[in-house]
């Protein structure tokens, strides 16, 4: 629709150009000067239109082109393509879960928290997602059992993940929100939902930490 725009304006140009052409006699030449210069400039404009316009259509038809390229080749892995795919179908803590000294002074400032996603090979993967963890101090009235909660986006919980030699995982830092808990049994939390899948999986641990002297 646009480059026919353009095309008729062209046309019009053309014509007015041809009917200036056959007043010229009875004009004044600087009003047809003019004339000529802003049917110029008209002609111009319409053939950037048209320059325009075609790349555009260029451009549609390339993205087009590629998104049927894409939805073929998932076609191809047909429905079952998830059951070929490595996503996790359950999580684990790691043994260091738990309290965590972070100022070298008596006492945890809070916890730290090592997630291993599981694959269904029972394998740790890297899997995108976010992550969700709760702590709670179940001794206290059931109103006030949650002492602290923590999220991470799926680009943050990204640049949380440690892979190499006896190191697989992801570790969370949670401080104390303000201060440490009243009891030293605390439960933790733990929710993943894969980016892949949208799932959520979850996992929790009873751990003990270390209270301050003034807290004990």
């Amino acid at each position: 629709m646009i480059i026919r725009r353009t095309l008729i304006v062209i046309s019009a140009v053309i014509v007015a150009a041809g009917l200036t052409g056959c007043d010229g006699m009875n004009m004044n030449p600087f009003a047809k000067g003019d004339q000529v210069k802003q049917l110029t400039a008209d002609l111009e404009a319409a053939r950037g239109e048209a320059e325009t316009a075609k790349k555009d259509a260029a451009d549609a038809k390339k993205k087009l082109a590629a998104q049927q390229k894409r939805i073929d080749t998932l076609m191809a892995l047909g429905p079952d393509r998830l059951k070929k795919l490595h996503y996790p179908t359950k999580l684990t803590l790691g043994q260091y879960t738990g309290g965590a000294d972070l100022d070298a002074q008596p006492g945890d400032d809070g916890i730290k928290v090592y997630l291993r996603p599981i694959d269904a090979n029972g394998d740790t993967i890297k899997s995108a997602g976010s992550v969700a963890i709760q702590m709670y101090d179940l001794a206290l009235a059931p109103t006030k059992t949650l002492i602290g909660e923590y999220k991470w986006n799926t680009e943050q919980t990204a640049k949380s993940f440690t892979g190499g030699f006896m190191a697989y995982h992801y570790t969370f830092v949670c401080p104390w929100k303000p201060t440490p808990p009243a009891n030293s049994e605390i439960t933790i939390r733990v929710e993943f939902t894969d980016y892949l899948t949208g799932k959520t999986l979850t996992v929790q641990k009873l751990c003990k930490v270390d209270l301050p002297a003034t807290e004990r």
